[in-house]
């Protein structure tokens, strides 16, 4: 059984399938308007059926506000050569407020004016919803966001994909240090979840205006961001921490064969960020097979946050394994607090400073990478006893307050060719009149390693400073000069 029904530029069609289910199907065709708002809008106004399918008919329609979902399981297909464009900086966008919504094959144009803050202006938001789909879209001069991931009160967003979308021509900047960017999930609060989402398959270009390619910047467990490719953003490509810092609201975050280059300030403007991957506060990640290049430029060189091309602060158990980093200003790999992570098989090269930077963590292994023209000394270490208050103020439970660091770190059959230093672990001594009881490097291991191109000796080469006296093992790095 079918049913047509004609409505200010829209036709229904009811379409029954068997006994237990019916979906709505509406098609969009343009009409002699300069305003489409109120076609589209009453269209996804209809309650129809289980479902709601709407086509997009090819033309190009003009709209002057947020278009909202009225109900669950909604699905907008834009029928090739349809496009939406936004007229104002403000009231735009699609506000997905209801479950099992999908959004294909649009393109979404802003009207290239900066939205004034960060909640208004974007092409898309998932409004603390579950199971929707955003894929195969183009976003263009967006004012704000592109794609908005946000929790509802205390409701977070779940199961969503995000993928194969094109992010061009952005224009969002609010402020010098601000968060704007493509996809952003989180933002801000607490009390919420976002959980096993996955942004993918996205190509992002930042026109060295858009701060972030892709964030993730509140609480959630399982998030995958993976397969994107993303350039020319200005203080990082793919950044995720806890909005609101509690340590343990932000779990099992993966990041995977993504490919990132040139990201930092350009002209004359400095900056303390430019990381191509900048992970902080979370736990059990995995950041593996990306390829990163051109990054931190234009840095300050203040080294107020960790300055490498990847970056993994306050973030235990995190695994950064078989990726390429290919230029950076300052360093390659940069890690602070995070205990009981591993950095294997990485090929590192083209980088100003150090190879790899660890700072005051435990229980860490170094193995199967290849650092390749190395500025400085290739790894470098330093490390304080986690009982200075700057330190225990940062650090979210016990069990890594009050301990010494530089301990267990295990740096094996790796490959560098450099001509410089190939490690140098320092650790901070004793001061009485700051109360403070000092740190000594402990049980380390440097072994099986390959040096390539250089003609010191092995006990030249590796330092630790500030060690207990025979509880730090040296031997069968092989030299080739």
């Amino acid at each position: 059984m079918k049913n047509i029904i004609t409505l200010f530029g829209i036709f229904l069609s009811v379409c029954f399938f068997g006994q237990s289910k019916d979906t709505l199907y509406i098609t969009i065709e343009k009409q002699k308007v300069n305003d489409d708002t109120q076609v589209f809008q009453n269209a996804l106004n209809q309650k129809n059926g289980k479902a709601l399918k709407i086509i997009v008919k090819k033309a190009d329609y003009n709209i002057s506000n947020v278009l909202s979902t009225s109900r669950s399981n909604t699905f907008i297909l834009f029928e090739k050569g349809s496009s939406v464009s936004f007229t104002n900086n403000k009231n735009t966008g699609f506000l997905i407020r209801h479950n099992n919504f999908t959004l294909k094959n649009a393109s979404i144009k802003g009207n290239g004016k900066s939205a004034a803050d960060f909640y208004t202006g974007y092409g898309v938001l998932l409004f603390g919803v579950d199971n929707c789909d955003i894929s195969d879209n183009a976003f263009d001069r967006i004012s704000g966001n592109g794609i908005l991931i946000l929790p509802s009160s205390n409701k977070g967003s779940n199961n969503n994909v995000v993928k194969n979308n094109r992010f061009t021509n952005p224009v969002f900047n609010i402020t010098p240090n601000g968060d704007e960017s493509a996809i952003m999930m989180g933002y801000s609060g607490k009390n919420y979840l976002h959980n096993n989402n996955v942004i993918e398959r996205n190509t992002i270009t930042g026109n060295n205006i858009l701060k972030v390619g892709i964030g993730f910047i509140g609480h959630g467990n399982n998030n995958i961001i993976k397969n994107n490719k993303i350039s020319n953003c200005v203080a990082y490509g793919i950044v995720s921490y806890e909005s609101d810092v509690v340590g343990d609201t932000m779990n099992g975050t993966q990041i995977l064969s993504n490919e990132i280059q040139n990201i930092g300030e350009t002209g004359s403007k400095t900056t303390v960020k430019g990381m191509g991957i900048y992970l902080m506060t979370s736990n059990n990640a995995i950041i593996a097979d990306n390829k990163i290049y051109n990054t931190l430029r234009n840095s300050d060189r203040s080294e107020t946050l960790g300055q490498g091309g990847i970056s993994v602060s306050l973030s235990p158990g995190t695994t950064v394994s078989n990726n390429l980093i290919d230029g950076s200003a300052m360093y390659g790999i940069v890690s602070d607090y995070s205990f009981g992570s591993n950095f294997v098989n990485n090929s590192i090269r083209n980088i100003k400073k150090s190879g790899a930077y660890f700072l005051s963590m435990n229980d860490v292994k170094v193995s199967g990478n290849i650092f390749e023209n190395i500025g400085e000394v290739v790894i470098k270490g330093y490390f304080e006893n986690t009982s200075l208050p700057r330190i225990k103020e940062q650090l979210r439970g016990d069990k890594y307050k009050n301990i010494d660091t530089g301990n267990n770190f295990t740096v094996t059959n790796n490959k560098f060719y450099s001509d410089k230093d190939i490690l140098y672990f320092e650790a901070t001594g004793k001061n009485m009149s700051q109360k403070y009881i000092g740190n000594k490097l402990n049980y380390n291991t440097v072994e099986n390693n390959e040096i390539i191109g250089n003609s010191k000796k092995q006990n030249e080469l590796i330092h630790f400073r500030q060690e207990t006296s025979g509880n730090n093992s040296i031997q069968k790095n092989r030299i080739i000069k």
